[in-house]
């Protein structure tokens, strides 16, 4: 599997729900990270000032990022979190399918 499949295919998790890829995981602390340097140095080290304009920033950097990752992740199959996801996902819906049917017969 190639880098940008690994980090741009969505995630599922132990129940089969959807989760964000990696990429989109790493986008957080990544703008967040540099939004809160780049306002540190232009607040001179004022910190109150700082988290403001590191929120003011990077609330539009996260959300206009997260939508450019999401048109990426579009392109890849979903997979799972890790191994033990996929397994439990795959007993739970065999349980699901094992008490389907008897739940409509008592019905």
């Amino acid at each position: 599997m190639s880098l940008l499949a690994s980090a741009f295919a969505p995630r599922k998790d132990h129940k089969g729900m959807s989760t964000p890829s990696f990429a989109a995981r790493w986008w957080l602390p990544l703008c967040t990270g540099l939004s809160a340097l780049w306002s540190w140095n232009a607040t001179d080290g004022f910190f109150i000032m700082a988290a403001a304009l590191t929120v003011m920033v990077a609330t539009p950097l996260l959300t206009f990022g997260w939508y450019l990752i999401s048109f990426v992740s579009n392109r890849y199959p979903a997979r799972y979190i890790i191994p033990q996801a996929e397994r439990a996902h795959k007993a739970r819906m065999a349980r699901k399918a094992e008490s389907s049917p008897t739940h409509q017969e008592s019905a």
